[in-house]
């Protein structure tokens, strides 16, 4: 028989708990661990071990089979340091995303070292204004922790709308400084941003963001424990389509920053029809947040190719270019 516990105390606690049986016929209470303000008290050693700043970034929902939020871990001296599938994928269609619009204005004359500055400081935007718009639209969530806004390991939710905000912002107010133009800009990242999206996507689905509502359909991922609807391919297949689209409307003369504004018009119509298959509460008259925000910036995106599309300039249609050509930027960036 196992020792009876000491004092009234164990004794009350020994008749009150059943124990834990286990194969064999032994049995044992579980070990029960502290935890105390996301630390746990380990009894090797009597150590302290902090779960809280870096835990592994987990989706919303758990159990599924074919999510895998962390691609690998990495050994440093205060923990492991999680590598999330999202922030890979993100990772490689920054690249990808700069070294397609580094190519289309190099035969512009720009000076391929000014679009990569460009392009890091706009995706320095874009993540900031992404992040922001996600902050914003969870605010009731992030009331209570506002210190977990800025952990995007923990939670690596992002807006398309947000990131394209305040990557312009920051492209205009570097363009201005050297008198480029933001539409000329603007036209020369459109094939990327399609081409970026499309890659992020794929790490949305191992992630598990932006994942569909449940169905049978013979496509269907198993994603939380039940197949449903791949929205996320859904997504990279509807903007490698918007990318194609663009190459080919831009050998096409017109006004400078319509090349943009048709990537904005057609990747808000595709994710207003995706959004269906999504699983996405409703916020207005049976339409997601995604939607409502897909129709506004369409809505802009067709008055300003409406507006955009009275001529075409001389040299630009003389020339049979889609992309006005400009002077490439000096060394110290103050030509236009």
């Amino acid at each position: 028989m196992g020792r009876r516990p000491r004092g009234r105390r164990g004794a009350r606690e020994h008749r009150g708990s059943p124990p834990l049986r286990l194969c064999g016929g032994l049995s044992r209470r579980p070990r029960l661990a502290r935890v105390q303000s996301g630390r746990r008290r380990d009894r090797r050693g009597d150590r302290r071990v902090d779960r809280g700043f870096l835990e592994p970034p987990v989706p919303r929902k758990t159990g599924g089979e074919q999510v895998k939020p962390v691609l690998f871990q990495i050994p440093t001296p205060f923990g492991t340091f999680p590598v999330s599938s999202f922030g890979i994928f993100l990772l490689l269609a920054f690249i990808a995303a700069i070294l397609e619009t580094r190519t289309r204005t190099r035969r512009l004359g720009w000076d391929s070292g000014e679009v990569v500055d460009l392009s890091l400081y706009a995706i320095i935007g874009g993540i900031v204004g992404a992040r922001l718009g996600y902050v914003l639209v969870n605010l009731r969530d992030f009331a209570a922790a506002p210190l977990r806004g800025f952990m995007i390991w923990v939670d690596a939710g992002l807006t398309f709308y947000g990131a394209l905000l305040g990557g312009a912002l920051v492209a205009w107010v570097y363009g201005r400084k050297r008198d480029w133009r933001l539409p000329q800009i603007a036209d020369a990242a459109a094939p990327g941003l399609a081409l970026g999206y499309a890659i992020a996507m794929i790490g949305a689905l191992l992630y598990g963001l932006n994942y569909g509502r449940p169905t049978h359909v013979p496509w269907a991922v198993m994603l939380f424990g039940e197949p449903r609807h791949p929205t996320q391919l859904y997504l990279t297949v509807a903007a490698l389509a918007v990318y194609v689209v663009l190459l080919a409307a831009d050998r096409i003369p017109r006004p400078p920053g319509r090349l943009f504004w048709l990537f904005v018009l057609l990747m808000a119509v595709a994710r207003i029809g995706i959004d269906v298959f999504m699983d996405s509460p409703h916020v207005l008259d049976g339409l997601t947040l995604a939607q409502v925000a897909g129709f506004l910036a369409g809505a802009l995106a067709v008055v300003m190719l409406l507006m955009g599309g009275r001529s075409v300039p001389a040299g630009q249609a003389a020339a049979g270019s889609g992309v006005e050509p400009i002077a490439p930027p000096s060394a110290g960036g103050s030509h236009g």
